[in-house]
């Protein structure tokens, strides 16, 4: 069935992350990748076909029914092998490919941005966007904007100080307006909360709101509540220097570190606000010449998760405020959690993230993947007809789900149990994986 059926090229955590997800959703995937160790885990662990070879041989892809695919993914590590695969992919019948590039500076091959059913996909971009929401919000752990930026997903814990969110059930805590509890991680994985969850002091909570009562509801959690105002980058490859970019335009200030002599004097050129110096982030005399005592932020970006880890204990010796370190070999992820770094976040989920979006059906307007793949985030547009019109919420049983905010015309509506949809609207909602679903199918109409 060609809309069910999905090829991933490429079997790295981009990959990984990928199938995880889909397969829950019950997905026909073909996993295809040269590294026969990669394939083997695959095997072991996740109900796909998982095929050790080559994703731009012809003969391969047509033996495998490429020609049915729905969706063909391409996010290997290397540009040339994503392109030739999705080139190929598309002219054998696959339907939307997505390509990850970024790896090399060379120009995008023209029969590439020739077809409109080809789309590239730029990791260190991708990043920056999310580090940059990140700074808008000093306190969180998760950012992402919805609604052309008046509703906010966040991911935060609770504060110590937060004393009166204790002891007591959530139906009896005085929530601020415009705020919904979506999910609470407890221990693992995220759980949908009721009436009668408790919260626990520390505990890391999902929440979605009104931008506007931003504030409030970071108070509510405890959260120290100010603006960015000086941001240290360590690293002036794509992400750090898409980051620096994109906080001069916000009026912040930025210091940048690189070891490389071209990058620096390039970053220097591009953005003639930044501070760009040329050393070692690993240099505690450089970080501070940095001023890091006084930033709000140092993000770890450069291409050593080692250096990456080293450079960010460094800067909160030094006086930083939060540290944020990117880390690309998932075993890094328990180095820096037990190394107490405030903030460690992986790029290529970020970017499987990105690219699950594009998979469901077309009601669905966009998809965030939370929880490092436990639970999606989903803004429908609830079409006539709709399975889910006519009766009011309460009565809807929507499983494992919360229903965080409706957007109707230019009104944001944080909904109760009477509200009834009406044909239009957009619905954002907090779901676990395995309910999307069940979800699609009331969205879809009748």
């Amino acid at each position: 069935m060609r809309n069910r059926r999905i090829f991933i090229i490429g079997a790295g955590e981009v990959g990984y992350h990928i199938a995880h997800s889909l397969v829950r959703e019950g997905y026909d995937l073909v996993v295809i990748d040269k590294d026969l160790r990669r394939v083997e885990e695959l095997q072991r662990s996740l109900d796909v076909l998982a095929v050790h070879g080559d994703g731009t041989n012809r003969k391969l892809l047509e033996e495998k029914g490429v020609g049915e695919a729905r969706r063909f993914f391409a996010v290997t590590n290397s540009d040339s092998v994503n392109v030739l695969a999705a080139l190929t992919a598309r002219r054998l019948g696959a339907g939307r490919c997505l390509v990850r590039i970024g790896f090399s500076s060379g120009p995008v091959n023209p029969l590439v941005e020739d077809d409109p059913e080809i789309q590239l996909i730029n990791p260190g971009e991708l990043v920056a966007q999310e580090l940059l929401a990140l700074t808008k919000v000093p306190g969180a752990s998760r950012v992402h904007f919805f609604e052309q930026g008046r509703l906010v997903l966040l991911h935060a814990k609770t504060a110590l100080s937060a004393r009166h969110l204790y002891g007591r059930p959530l139906r009896e805590l005085d929530w601020p307006e415009g705020w919904v509890l979506t999910g609470v991680v407890p221990r693992a994985h995220i759980q949908i909360p009721s009436g009668d969850t408790f919260l626990q002091p520390n505990q890391p909570i999902y929440a979605v709101g009104r931008t506007d009562q931003l504030e409030a509801f970071e108070r509510f959690l405890g959260i120290e509540v100010k603006s960015t105002r000086r941001v240290v980058i360590a690293g002036a490859g794509q992400v750090g220097s898409s980051l620096c970019t994109m906080l001069a335009r916000e009026g912040i200030k930025v210091t940048v570190v690189e070891r490389d002599e071209a990058r620096a004097f390039a970053l220097a050129a591009a953005v003639p606000e930044a501070v760009v110096l040329l050393g070692d982030a690993t240099d505690p005399a450089l970080l501070r010449e940095a001023d890091v005592d006084q930033t709000d932020f140092f993000v770890a970006a450069t291409q050593d998760d080692m250096t990456n880890v080293l450079s960010s204990l460094l800067a909160r010796e030094l006086g930083a405020h939060t540290e944020v370190a990117l880390y690309n070999r998932p075993e890094f992820r328990s180095v820096m959690k037990a190394s107490g770094i405030d903030l460690p976040l992986s790029p290529r989920t970020m970017i499987a993230g990105t690219i699950l979006r594009t998979v469901h059906r077309r009601e669905i307007l966009s998809l965030d993947l939370v929880g490092g793949g436990d639970a999606e985030v989903i803004d429908f547009e609830v079409p006539k007809k709709a399975r889910i019109l006519g009766r009011p919420l309460k009565d809807l049983k929507l499983p494992n789900s919360v229903v965080a905010a409706v957007v109707r015309e230019e009104d944001i509506i944080i909904p109760g149990g009477e509200f009834r949809f009406e044909p239009g609207d957009h619905v954002l909602i907090f779901t676990l994986v395995e309910t999307l679903p069940f979800l699609e199918r009331q969205f879809k109409r009748r």
